[in-house]
């Protein structure tokens, strides 16, 4: 389709110039009009299909502001261990799948939480052993950054008693031999090295799947945040969307080592450069690298002209992200540089406003309240669960926002993401820094407008207004007067999503 008149509709426009209007018209992949039906209607020609929607909410697609696309892909594919409640719930799930693949063969499992299971700790090397002894096993945690090996995968690591930990790693070991027990925090790299990728057939079938649960829940553009990423990321992501098996488009960050690596754009333009991305490892008060050597790294992307993006999540890490910016402006002054702290678990006081005079933005993860709320409440100290997460605190201050799913850490699920914002519950239901809470319509504006600008896509993307994508959902009801619950339980009725050559495509009917 080409041209299209959406009307019977509340159009929540997130836009501060038009919040509202009752009808939106598209024509070649572009929003030509917004604002009242009739006159709305009359920038198209009168054969242009006429789509009534009932009375339902329709809204910007949303962004996905920070997901890690090939690791989610990637977990689709895997032991899915997130309900595991013990660790032989896990064992069972791991050894069900060993029976499946020959000898030898890598068994993958992801999302286990140790503060879930009822012994109150990770799983070893000999109890994945006794899952799978004839099999390699990668056991990958929630948070993405630990895994549990087993014997076998140890030993094709290269992983033994003399193993050094690289920095910002460390490798648990046995208090009476000094063997590792298998796991492993921090040290994704040294363990990647070993795990034999997956073929590219399983690969590209996890990403098929990966994009349609996205677009169904609304996300037609997503931010890759993964600090590895280099030039060999930027072609498998060019290989992806040329044989259709990616179909959103897609933002790619650079990690810092790889700076300079990647176009600014590829993927028949569906695939853009982001920031550069600076993976800050926090283990108990420690950082690495260290705040002298993050100070260099944000000023080499600094004069570079780059947007730096700093995954940041307790008081000191997020304090030395906000300092190296502060010395990177002050060394050399730059309008506009939307540099980014990822996280922002915790915020030390009184840093929220000089955030907003530097011009920092702060991208989080709302989600993480309800499907990781209960481990803060087992782990961070009391005294420091008041300003978990401190969105109220940093939008008061002026700081500007956007928020992503972390995926696969969380499901990339928009609307789940705005309640729990909103209503800041664990899952069992205990509140967890309430006076965080903000507006379902705040909320919702960090998955569309402030994802947009976190990425310098403002132009095209976030907004329904003249000229822009017409990448756009439509809700039943007004999520700006739906409870928390109705929220996650709100299905998207339908999508449109604008092609490189001017279609429109409605998902649905694809």
């Amino acid at each position: 389709m080409s041209a299209l008149l959406l009307h019977n509709v509340n159009v929540l426009t997130m836009d501060p110039a038009q919040p509202h209007a009752e009808a939106v018209a598209v024509h070649d992949g572009r929003i030509v009009a917004v604002g009242e039906a009739r006159e709305t209607a009359r920038a198209l020609d009168a054969d242009a299909e006429r789509v009534d929607c009932a009375g339902g909410t329709l809204l910007p697609g949303f962004i996905d502001a920070h997901c890690h696309l090939l690791a989610y892909a990637a977990s689709l594919a895997s032991v899915d261990c997130t309900a595991a409640g013990s660790i032989s719930d896990i064992q069972e799930a791991i050894r069900r799948r060993a029976e499946e693949l020959p000898a030898g063969q890598w068994v993958r499992a992801f999302g286990y939480e140790e503060t879930s299971l009822v012994e109150r700790r990770h799983p070893n090397r000999h109890e994945l052993d006794g899952a799978a002894p004839d099999h390699p096993v990668r056991l990958i945690h929630g948070s993405g950054h630990a895994s549990v090996l087993n014997s076998l995968a140890l030993r094709l690591a290269g992983i033994d008693n003399t193993t050094e930990e690289p920095a910002g790693g460390v490798m648990e070991r046995d208090l009476s031999s000094g063997e590792p027990t298998g796991v492993l925090l921090g040290m994704e790299r040294l363990i990647e090295r070993a795990v034999a990728p997956l073929p590219y057939a399983e690969l590209a079938a996890g990403v098929r799947q990966a994009s349609q649960r996205l677009l169904q829940a609304g996300v037609t553009c997503v931010q890759d945040a993964t600090h590895t990423n280099g030039r060999a990321e930027w072609e498998l992501f060019e290989r992806l969307i040329a044989d259709g098996s990616l179909s959103l488009d897609v933002v790619l960050m650079e990690g810092i080592e790889h700076l300079g690596e990647l176009p600014e754009r590829g993927g028949e333009g569906r695939l853009r450069r982001g920031a550069a991305k600076i993976m800050l490892h926090e283990l108990g008060d420690d950082i690495w690298p260290d705040e002298r050597e993050l100070g260099r790294l944000v000023m080499e992307a600094h004069d570079a002209g780059r947007q730096v993006a700093i995954h940041a999540v307790g008081e000191r890490a997020v304090a030395a992200a906000a300092e190296s910016i502060e010395r990177a402006l002050g060394d050399s002054p730059r309008g506009d540089h939307r540099h980014r702290i990822e996280h922002c678990g915790l915020l030390p006081d009184g840093l929220a406003p000089r955030l907003a005079r530097l011009g920092v933005t702060v991208v989080s993860q709302p989600s993480f309240l309800f499907e990781r709320g209960e481990r803060y409440v087992r782990l961070v100290p009391k005294e420091q669960q008041p300003s978990l997460y401190p969105f109220r605190t940093l939008q008061q201050a002026g700081v500007a926002i956007a928020a992503g799913s972390d995926a696969p850490v969380t499901q990339p699920a928009p609307l789940a993401s705005v309640a729990a914002a909103v209503e800041r519950r664990t899952a069992d239901g205990r509140p967890i820094a309430s006076a965080e809470a903000v507006r379902a319509e705040v909320a919702l504006g960090w998955w569309t407008s402030g994802a947009a600008h976190a990425a310098f896509l403002e132009r095209e993307r976030g907004t329904v207004a003249a000229g822009m994508r017409a990448d756009l959902v439509l809700l039943p009801t007004d999520p700006l007067v739906s409870s928390p619950t109705a929220l996650l339980e709100l299905a998207i009725e339908r999508r449109w999503v604008a092609g490189r050559s001017g279609e429109l495509t409605d998902v649905e009917r694809a």
